[in-house]
C-alpha cells in the first residue's frame, strides 16, 4: 500500500516565495528574521542582525514583496552580499540557514507536501483551478494543469517554479512537512 504523506503532521509549514532557480529552503534550517535598514544594489543590511553564521548559498526571503535571492557573500555581520537586488529599506527578510548543501534541499526526507492556495479575494469556477510546476524529490519537473485551489499536490516537492504557476498561486503555496 501505498504512503499517504498527507497524513503526516509534523507541524512544520512554510508559506513559499515561487522561484525559477531558488530550491524550497531546507525544513529544519535556522531562519534569521529581521527588517532591513538601508538600501544598497545586491545587498541585505540590518543593522542589529547577526549574519556571522550565515553561509554562501543559504536562501533568503523578502517577505514584504515576496521575492528571493541567495546568499553570495558575508561582508559584515551586518551586510550580506545577494545574488539579485530585491531589497529597499524597510523590508522585512527571512534568511534559511542551510548552507550550500544542495542534498539536504532534495532528498525525500526534506520533500515537502505543497497545498495549492490563491490570491483571488472572490472565487467562481474559473479562477478555482489553477496551473502548478514543481520539481519532485526525484527530480521529475511537472506542471499540474487546472489543479484545484484548496488541494494538496499528490507527491512531494522540491521546488515552486514561478514560471508554468498561475500568478494567483505564485506566492500562495503552503509546503507542509
Amino acid at each position: 500500500m501505498a504512503y499517504p504523506k498527507i497524513t503526516v503532521n509534523t507541524g512544520k509549514a512554510l508559506s513559499l516565495i515561487a522561484s525559477d532557480t531558488i530550491p524550497i529552503p531546507y525544513v529544519d534550517s535556522i531562519q534569521l528574521v529581521g527588517t532591513t535598514s538601508a538600501t544598497t544594489a545586491n545587498k541585505l543590511v540590518a543593522v542589529g542582525s547577526d549574519f556571522s553564521d550565515v553561509t554562501v548559498g543559504d536562501i533568503v526571503y523578502n517577505t514584504t514583496d515576496n521575492t528571493s535571492t541567495t546568499v553570495t557573500a558575508v561582508d559584515t555581520s551586518t551586510i550580506l552580499s545577494v545574488a539579485d537586488d530585491i531589497f529597499t529599506s524597510p523590508e522585512d527578510f527571512i534568511v534559511f540557514q542551510a548552507g550550500p548543501v544542495f542534498e539536504r534541499r532534495t532528498n525525500s526526507a526534506s520533500g515537502c507536501l505543497l497545498y495549492v492556495g490563491s490570491s483571488e479575494g472572490t472565487m467562481d469556477v474559473a479562477k478555482s483551478f489553477v496551473d502548478v510546476k514543481v520539481k519532485t524529490v526525484a527530480g521529475s519537473i511537472v506542471t499540474f494543469s487546472n489543479f484545484p485551489v484548496g488541494d494538496y499536490l499528490p507527491l512531494q516537492v522540491v521546488q515552486l517554479y514561478a514560471t508554468g504557476t498561475d500568478a494567483a498561486a505564485d506566492n500562495n503555496c503552503l509546503a507542509i512537512w
